[in-house]
């Protein structure tokens, strides 16, 4: 009686070198899914912080375009850096002939705007920054309509003007920066800034009840 030969193939196990291709693979993976995630956790991050820029900026233009419209008159002085100090004047309530001054500045150490030495909003830099990060003032300034503008025809519109209109009439400007310094190894400084502004008209400035506290 033949004996049948016993096939002694092999029985699908996994080499070595195929293990550590396996591992290769699943590395690669791993590291391209973890800097996915990482560019994704950067991009939440500078959106949130851009974000919170952007609230702070057009909170400060509307407060101060409000006051301005509520003012008889306001003075502008020039302060430290790109930035002025600028005082407004209010009619008293109680007493027409008198009037009440609020002054607004810029604090470049706290990077706050600050109306009589509080700040229009105590959050702001965010108390916990990620690392890096930070804000800048670049700038906040009053002028009068057609002074400081890009735009030349409101220069040239500016001389055909009364001057009752050009002494009641000012722009805002207010930048700012957002800063976020490299971290790690490979990471660049990256930046963004913004202009907030606005043009008002001190309605109440050339009103006749004005000349009572002249």
């Amino acid at each position: 009686m033949r004996l049948k030969k016993t096939n002694w193939s092999r029985d699908g196990g996994w080499t070595f070198v195929e293990a550590m291709l396996s591992v290769v693979i699943m590395s690669i993976m791993v590291l391209g899914l973890t800097i996915v995630l990482m560019a994704f956790r950067e991009h939440l991050d500078r959106s949130w912080s851009i974000r919170v820029m952007d609230q702070y900026g057009n909170d400060v233009i509307e407060r101060l375009t409000h006051e301005l419209r509520n003012a008889v008159d306001v003075s502008v002085r020039n302060s430290y850096g790109n930035t002025q100090e600028i005082i407004i004047s209010y009619l008293d309530p109680n007493y027409l002939d008198r009037t009440y001054k609020h002054r607004w500045r810029a604090d470049l150490h706290t990077n706050q705007i600050k109306v009589d030495n509080a700040p229009i909003d105590p959050f702001f830099p965010p108390r916990k920054p990620g690392r890096g990060e930070s804000y800048q003032i670049l700038q906040f300034t009053l002028t009068k309509f057609g002074v400081l503008t890009p735009n030349p025809d409101e220069n040239r519109e500016a001389h055909f003007r009364n001057q009752a209109f050009l002494n009641a009439t000012y722009d805002i400007r207010f930048k700012v920066r957002y800063n976020r310094n490299a971290i790690n190894p490979g990471e660049r400084n990256w930046s963004y800034e913004k202009e907030y502004s606005n043009r008002v008209y001190l309605r109440n400035k050339n009103l006749p009840i004005r000349n009572r506290v002249d």
